[in-house]
């Protein structure tokens, strides 16, 4: 029979490994990077901070990409070296794909041939904000009612609500 101390010990260390081992196998999509060195990028757009996404080529100022994130998606961006030896101007490659915000790992479907790490550069840039996903813009559904001096504003008949008057004292006259 083990000892409770055994028992823990042994389960800890199992799931110490397990973790390493899942951890060592899988990217995680988040902002900031992934935590490891592996060149993952991950943009999220909302309605405060719409993003654009650019790759540039370093040698010759010039964009090769760019991607205007929708809001309520992220981007996830992954390089990866020396994938086309044949072409000496990009012979990276460069993987993405949007995702449903947050999104912390899935295949990168999207992959197009970019320069080397020494000659590119993603430059993000925020849109005009607020921007909001297509159908949800609230500023076109106001609940709010302006009232202008020269118009009346219906009333909701609400008999059963009891509604104080208000009288406004008569002015006093200046002697």
């Amino acid at each position: 029979m083990h000892c409770r101390r055994c028992v823990v010990a042994g389960f800890v260390s199992v799931s110490l490994a397990a973790a390493a081992f899942t951890l060592a196998g899988c990217n995680v999509y988040r902002p900031g990077g992934s935590l490891r060195s592996n060149d993952t990028y991950t943009y999220i757009a909302d309605e405060h901070y719409p993003v654009t996404v650019t790759l540039m080529d370093t040698r010759v100022n010039e964009p090769v990409w760019t991607a205007d994130v929708p809001v309520g998606k992220q981007l996830t961006v992954r390089f990866h070296e020396a994938q086309y030896p044949d072409n000496a101007a990009h012979p990276d490659a460069m993987r993405w794909r949007f995702f449903d915000k947050p999104t912390r790992a899935g295949e990168l479907g999207s992959v197009m041939a970019v320069p080397n790490k020494w000659s590119r550069r993603l430059d993000v840039s925020i849109r005009k904000s607020p921007e909001y996903p297509a159908g949800t813009d609230p500023r076109g559904q106001s609940s709010l009612t302006v009232a202008k001096p020269s118009e009346s504003v219906p009333v909701p008949d609400d008999s059963a609500r009891s509604v104080p008057s208000i009288t406004t004292p008569a002015p006093t006259p200046k002697p």
